[in-house]
C-alpha cells in the first residue's frame, strides 16, 4: 500500500475488451434479497418492472434530495460526478492521495467489488463512511436495530426492517477494508430526525430537483439529520 491507492487489482481475464461487470453495493443488496435476482439483474434479455415505475422513481428521487441536502452537513467536500466508473476510480484514487479530505460519492474497486460512497471523510489513516438514507428515525428509541420479540426473549437479532441498511454499511466497510487495509474504517448512518420538529412550513415543498444528462442537481434547503449509532 503506498498512499491512498486503491490495492486490489481487478483480472478481466485474457480478454481485455471485456467490460468488466463488478458487484456494486446495489447488487449486493439485491442477493441478499433473493441470489436468482442478481443474476438476471443488468441483462437486457430481462426485463426490469422497476424502470418504469413512477412510484419507485418518486422515492428515489427523494433519495437524491436528501443525499444532497447531508452534504451540507460537510463543508468543502468534493464530488465524483462523473457516471464513467473507470474515471470515477481515477478521479477518486488521485484525492485519497490527500491527507485530509471530504469525499461526495467516490468510487472504490477491490477486485469485482465497487462502492459509491454517499460521504467518505479522511483524516490521514482514519477514514469514516457515511451512508445517508431517507428514513426517519428516533434517536430516544433504545436498541432501535432489533427485533423486539427477540429482546424479550433475551437475544439480540437485527430488526429486518433495518438489516438491509445495515447490510449496505457493512458491505462498504468490507471494500473499503479490503482496498486500504492500512486504514482505520468506521461509518454510521445519516437518518432523518422523526422527533425534529421544522422551523419552516411546507419545507419539503423547497426541494427543487433540476435534471440534467447523466447528472442530477439539487436547490438545496435546510434539513435536520441525525447520527445513528456508528458501526466498525
Amino acid at each position: 500500500m503506498v498512499g491512498g491507492s486503491q490495492s486490489c487489482a481487478f483480472k478481466t481475464g485474457s480478454c481485455v475488451s471485456v467490460k468488466p461487470r463488478y458487484l456494486s453495493k446495489s447488487r449486493f443488496k439485491l442477493a441478499c434479497e433473493c441470489p436468482t435476482k442478481l443474476y438476471f439483474t443488468g441483462k437486457s434479455e430481462f426485463g426490469n418492472n422497476k424502470i418504469d415505475n413512477a412510484f419507485l422513481e418518486a422515492l428515489a428521487e427523494g433519495g437524491f434530495q436528501v443525499g444532497e441536502l447531508a452534504k451540507l452537513y460537510f463543508d468543502g467536500g468534493i464530488e465524483i460526478k462523473t457516471v464513467d466508473v473507470a474515471e470515477a476510480i481515477t478521479q477518486t484514487t488521485e484525492l485519497l492521495q490527500k491527507d485530509s479530505v471530504v469525499l461526495y460519492e467516490p468510487a472504490i474497486r477491490c477486485g469485482d467489488l465497487l462502492i459509491r460512497v454517499d460521504i467518505l471523510i479522511k483524516r490521514g489513516n482514519n477514514v469514516e463512511l457515511v451512508e445517508v438514507k431517507a428514513k426517519s428515525f428516533d434517536p430516544s428509541e433504545k436498541d432501535a436495530f432489533y427485533n423486539k420479540i427477540a429482546l424479550k426473549r433475551g437475544s439480540k437479532k437485527i430488526s429486518s426492517e433495518w438489516e438491509p441498511y445495515l447490510l449496505d454499511v457493512a458491505f462498504q466497510v468490507f471494500v473499503v477494508r479490503s482496498a486500504f487495509p492500512k486504514w482505520k474504517v468506521t461509518s454510521a448512518l445519516m437518518l432523518a430526525d422523526k422527533t425534529a420538529v421544522a422551523s419552516v412550513d411546507g419545507l419539503n415543498q423547497r426541494f427543487y430537483l433540476q435534471k440534467e444528462e447523466h447528472l442530477r442537481k439539487l436547490l438545496p434547503a435546510p434539513l435536520v439529520l441525525i447520527w445513528a449509532p456508528h458501526f466498525s
